[in-house]
């Protein structure tokens, strides 16, 4: 291995609240039959997904809801499910990703071709609230700038945990005279962290990735919570002075219910919401149809995307990245829902670029996978590709090798196609906002038998290990990304049960891997000129 450390991250056996450390230990061998060596790259990628750069200080969020699927809450047993409008760690999202950018800095050679990396892919989500500040914060990032992760008031931390005092979210600082401790600290072993709400909005220098990347667009990057479209009444919550805090419980599942998988979705109705002042903050407005192109195009090699993409409002686009062809889609919904799919004319435009590329491998890189391909809603009638009409035609294609996707925040390994000359296999690389915030190296080659093969391997970020929160260094994004990585393998609502935090990392077969392909290149050139 080369850079790549075999060590893994581990949790330690909890205390008498659940509460987890986290150590090092030994990383799992890789899985599947090794190559026959390496005779010819043809691409290596790295794959991070589901940035989600949050304002959480922001009016838009609706955190209040998240607490109805707590573990204590009798509602969580009606709801059954995840609500995921809050994370204790949702402050620490540009330290996390500074930390990543860092770590893939010192990635010189991928571990097993021995050869340089083409490219860094990051499949969507780029930002958690489709607002022009989470956007403008992850471009400072990427591109090696000063920022500064705040908004509204510059001397307070104006939401959850802050001037906004619940017992039912962690408030790192402690227990306000007069109030009652909130439940992640008594119950479940969250710590105090004094001053730490300062220390997460301090402006600091970022690196800046010093390998080519290109951006996905995901359904957080265009809806209100990746769900909810962005309207006129929406945009002046955003950039206004009331932050709402709480629904009463009467209206809570019909509430849950209207923010869906498939559009239409709504907003909860704020004329029965609870609020607070906040300070108002015009950047934080919705990101509009062709901002987040623009933004990407206005930088370097564009990332993808270029003035044109931009101009007529598409998202979508193609490269060439060393021996492939990469081709990103945008399989937002944008009449809402947080699933997927894709219009006709994207769809049209996917398959005839494939054509156009016969005698080149494709790889296809996406924020939603094939399988969450499932949201049709079109109120203007027109229909919408799901996947059943897209693998079928994706199967009549020996080109098409590999497929990149994030959304599901987890690592997942799946090969999809009638046999093994037509299908692919798909890649879903965890997130950076849940645990376990990995990223992975993806190397695309043949080895000396002629086969195509794909070696995954994954890697974390340089966040630290082993920290004492009551003794972090609140200057250091290390430490504040370690502790990121701490609190989201503590979440109370996934301690175990079918939402377990752990079912993100994936079996050992979607994570360090060996995936197997015969030669289809020769298939292909016969299909072209049959």
């Amino acid at each position: 291995m080369h850079i790549i450390e075999r060590s893994r991250i581990v949790t330690a056996r909890p205390d008498e609240n659940g509460w987890r450390e986290l150590l090092l230990d030994r990383d799992n061998n890789y899985f599947g039959e090794p190559p026959v060596g390496v005779a010819r790259v043809i691409a290596n990628f790295v794959h991070i997904s589901d940035t989600h750069i949050c304002d959480a200080q922001s009016p838009a969020r609706v955190e209040y809801l998240d607490r109805y699927a707590d573990p204590h809450n009798p509602l969580s047993k009606v709801i059954n499910s995840l609500v995921g409008t809050y994370r204790a760690h949702e402050m620490f999202t540009t330290q996390v990703l500074e930390s990543m950018v860092q770590r893939i800095n010192r990635i010189k050679k991928a571990p097993i071709t021995l050869e340089g990396i083409d490219a860094v892919i990051a499949t969507g989500d780029i930002t958690d609230n489709a607002q022009s500040n989470e956007l403008d914060w992850f471009m400072r990032i990427m591109t090696g700038e000063r920022i500064r992760p705040d908004s509204g008031a510059r001397d307070k931390w104006e939401g959850f945990g802050g001037t906004i005092y619940s017992e039912h979210f962690w408030n790192p600082e402690g227990t306000p005279k007069g109030e009652r401790d909130d439940q992640p600290r008594s119950s479940y072993g969250f710590p105090v962290v004094p001053e730490l709400t300062h220390a997460v909005r301090a402006s600091f220098f970022a690196s800046g990735l010093e390998k080519e990347w290109f951006a996905v667009h995901g359904n957080h990057d265009a809806l209100l919570q990746g769900t909810v479209v962005p309207d006129d009444l929406l945009r002046r919550i955003a950039i206004g002075s009331r932050k709402f805090v709480d629904l009463p419980e009467s209206e809570v599942l019909k509430t849950l219910q209207a923010i869906s998988e498939s559009g239409p979705a709504s907003y909860p109705d704020g004329s029965l919401a609870s609020s607070v002042e906040v300070t108002p903050d015009i950047q934080r407005d919705f990101l509009t149809q062709n901002m987040f192109a623009h933004a990407m195009s206005a930088h370097g090699n564009g990332h993808g995307f270029n003035q044109e993409i931009a101009e007529r409002g598409a998202r979508y686009w193609v490269r060439r990245v060393g021996a492939a062809v990469v081709i990103s889609l945008d399989t937002v919904n944008p009449y809402g829902g947080w699933q997927g799919s894709l219009d006709l004319a994207q769809f049209e435009w996917l398959i005839d670029t494939i054509s156009q590329n016969r005698g080149s491998y494709v790889v296809i890189v996406s924020h939603h996978p094939l399988q969450d391909l499932v949201n049709g809603y079109s109120p203007n009638g027109l229909k919408r590709i799901l996947k059943e009409d897209l693998l079928v035609e994706l199967s009549r294609f020996s080109n098409v090798i590999l497929w990149l996707a994030g959304h599901t925040h987890r690592n997942k390994i799946t090969y999809f196609g009638p046999d093994e000359y037509r299908g692919f296999w798909q890649i879903e690389t965890s997130s950076l906002i849940d645990w376990p915030q990995q990223g992975r190296i993806v190397e695309v080659f043949e080895d000396r038998d002629g086969e195509v093969c794909i070696g995954t391997t994954m890697f974390d970020h340089a966040g630290s290990i082993g920290i004492d929160p009551s003794h972090i260094k609140l200057d250091d994004v290390h430490n504040l990304a370690g502790l990121s990585r701490l609190l989201a393998v503590n979440d109370w609502q996934r301690r175990g049960g079918p939402f377990a935090i752990e079912r993100n990392e994936g079996q050992p077969q979607d994570r360090n891997a060996f995936l197997h392909l015969p030669a289809r290149l020769a298939i292909s050139h016969r299909a072209a000129s049959a």
